[in-house]
């Protein structure tokens, strides 16, 4: 059917057709006739309001428990997006947010699914951004933080830009979930993880917002707890790319460090990332080296390579002002 057939006469017809069918709760015809309505949207070019209907069908199928027909119409919704060149924004954004937290845990396979090629799209149309648009993250982190799903929330804050909305986030779970000597490793997990996804501005604006939300970091730095000084300090020299000031800043905080075992694999990633340092050969965990061993003689190694003096480990470098 052509664009020249299809006029606002159709679509007013399919319209109080599909509202009868809502009347009387005939499902499978409103499942039908709600992908209908969308496809004459399409043929006439109206995008938003194709995109608009498949967001109220899969609305009113959810809220008659018509799951089945509820995620026919989100894969649609999801598909069209690329299908259709729709442009990366905030409106489908929150159209996303909405359909997500409707279908609810309950339904996480099939959020989930909806989600992917969501995402996929996004990286089509924004290939700067390798895990997906920084916006949409934020809004499934959002949903997640509602319903407790810490994890799954983390993951997705981790890949935005919403550092203050993460650092709220971990405030709560640390204080509902963790305990009081915990308070600095909550931060330094998001940090290191940040920074090993890439994602710098995450990592300094959860840092920085954390240490002023959190009512247990009452100070500003230098910080009572010295892993959150690492943190500081590290945030500081990931432009400067400079080998020896890493390498002194991890021996300086290595009783600190020791804390969590990932946090060497963690550094590792970040050697590579922003100072260029090769991946750490991997040894036993009762190695001689001892933990952060392997990570500390890789680096010296590599600094070695390339020409730099390496610091003794009897007398500590002077690292140079981070201000």
């Amino acid at each position: 059917m052509t664009a020249s057939i299809i006029g606002p006469n159709t679509i007013t017809r399919v319209r109080r057709t599909l509202n009868h069918a809502i009347r009387d709760e005939n499902y499978y015809m409103a499942h039908q006739l709600y992908k209908s309505l969308y496809s004459r949207f399409v043929s006439l070019n109206d995008k938003d309001s194709a995109i608009r209907t498949l967001h109220e069908g899969i609305d009113y199928l959810l809220s008659k428990h018509q799951n089945n027909t509820a995620t026919d119409l989100s894969q649609v919704f999801a598909k069209c997006l690329s299908a259709q060149r729709f442009i990366p924004s905030d409106d489908i954004f929150d159209y996303v947010k909405d359909i997500f937290k409707k279908f609810g845990p309950s339904l996480s396979t099939e959020r989930e699914s909806m989600l992917n090629i969501v995402i996929q799209w996004t990286i089509e149309f924004c290939p700067e951004f390798p895990h997906g648009h920084p916006s949409l993250h934020k809004n499934i982190g959002y949903v997640y933080w509602s319903e407790s799903n810490y994890s799954s929330a983390q993951y997705h804050y981790l890949r935005s830009s919403d550092g203050l909305g993460f650092a709220a986030m971990l405030v709560e779970l640390h204080r509902t979930r963790g305990f009081k000597h915990e308070v600095d490793l909550f931060i330094a997990q998001v940090v290191l993880q940040g920074l090993c996804v890439r994602n710098k501005i995450i990592a300094q604006s959860t840092f920085q917002s954390y240490t002023k939300l959190h009512p247990a970091i009452n100070d500003e730095p230098p910080f009572i707890l010295p892993l959150l000084n690492f943190l500081c300090f590290l945030l500081k020299i990931l432009d400067s790319g400079k080998l020896k000031t890493y390498i002194v800043l991890c021996e300086q905080y290595q009783s600190s460090l020791i804390r969590d075992p990932s946090y060497t694999e963690y550094l590792d990633k970040i050697g590579q990332l922003f100072f260029n340092v090769k991946a750490i050969e991997r040894r036993p965990r009762h190695s001689q080296h001892g933990f952060l061993g392997n990570l500390l003689s890789s680096l010296l190694s590599d600094c070695d390579h390339e020409g730099e003096p390496s610091p003794s480990s009897s007398r500590p470098m002077n690292v140079e002002p981070l201000d």
